[in-house]
């Protein structure tokens, strides 16, 4: 799942193949599937590592195009959401939760969202 989830956010946020055109499936896509993940009952495991995944991938992309609105989601998936993922889950079972509720921390600590491990720059592709 955690790897579906990754190419999902990679696709959304990468250029598009031809310069020319716009992005078949870009960035607003998005801002969709999270909107409609945090409007969801979350599900034990799935969730956290869904929404995790997603945002180390295109959590930079997003804060670039949304910018506060982006931080504004963040902070209501944090104060609101991740309770609702805890009420879910089994206390044997926090690690997923854990790392999501440490990667929320540091951005909001810092403001920013860190562009995604391995990333090539845009001007390699081109």
């Amino acid at each position: 799942m955690e790897g579906c989830v990754k190419l999902y956010a990679a696709i959304i946020q990468g250029p598009p193949t031809f310069s020319n055109t716009p992005h078949p499936h870009g960035v607003s896509n998005g801002w969709l599937w999270l909107s409609r993940m945090l409007n969801l009952e979350p599900m034990p495991d799935i969730t956290a590592t869904a929404l995790e995944a997603f945002l180390k991938v295109a959590g930079s992309a997003m804060l670039r195009v949304y910018k506060s609105q982006f931080l504004k989601l963040l902070e209501f998936l944090y104060t609101h959401y991740l309770p609702k993922i805890e009420a879910v889950t089994l206390e044997s079972n926090l690690g997923p939760i854990t790392r999501l509720r440490l990667y929320l921390e540091k951005i909001q600590k810092t403001g920013s969202v860190p562009e995604p491990e391995g990333r090539v720059p845009q001007s390699i592709c081109s």
